[in-house]
């Protein structure tokens, strides 16, 4: 038999009577454990969808780039809606990647160096200026996390290139 609301009977469920019944301090230590919860997620924790995107950036650089004696490595990865930048390393070589996600799967623009951090190169690209400057924003703050050394090496790509010139250099 479904349970039948009575409107002359108070809820059981109130925030009133929840609490009420709850023994001395569980009400405390309930709100705190929400509290704890919810303020300790890690700060620039990217949300699913930010990730698998940046599982499907790394699987496709790896796919197309990866040779046996030289695996590239990428990493940190920058996300602006359908527009990612990827920096990478492979052997002594390093550089960045701008991509661009079209019908749910990512393509390789261009590869390029320090170039790829003016939002001119990114405009040349076809991305939005909007895109390009929020891109370039979130690039900045990824960044931040690497090392000078490691910095230096994503700059060592002298020049953009098309993927087919970017290929051969491998």
């Amino acid at each position: 038999m479904p349970y039948a609301i009575d409107p002359q009977r108070p809820s059981p469920f109130t925030s009133d009577t929840l609490f009420a019944r709850a023994p001395s301090g569980t009400t405390f230590v309930a709100t705190a454990l929400l509290a704890l919860l919810f303020f300790t997620a890690p700060v620039g924790a990217a949300p699913a969808t930010e990730r698998a995107d940046q599982q499907q950036v790394r699987g496709l650089i790896a796919h197309t780039y990866d040779q046996p004696a030289h695996k590239v490595e990428t990493d940190p990865i920058a996300i602006t809606g359908n527009y990612a930048i990827a920096d990478w390393i492979q052997g002594e070589r390093g550089g960045r990647a701008l991509l661009r996600k079209t019908g749910g799967a990512w393509e390789i623009l261009v590869c390029g160096g320090d170039g790829l951090k003016q939002a001119d190169a990114l405009h040349d690209a076809g991305i939005p200026a909007k895109d390009a400057s929020e891109l370039l924003r979130k690039l900045g703050e990824v960044e931040r996390t690497v090392s000078k050394e490691r910095l230096r090496r994503f700059g060592l790509f002298d020049q953009q290139s098309s993927t087919d010139a970017h290929h051969a250099h491998h």
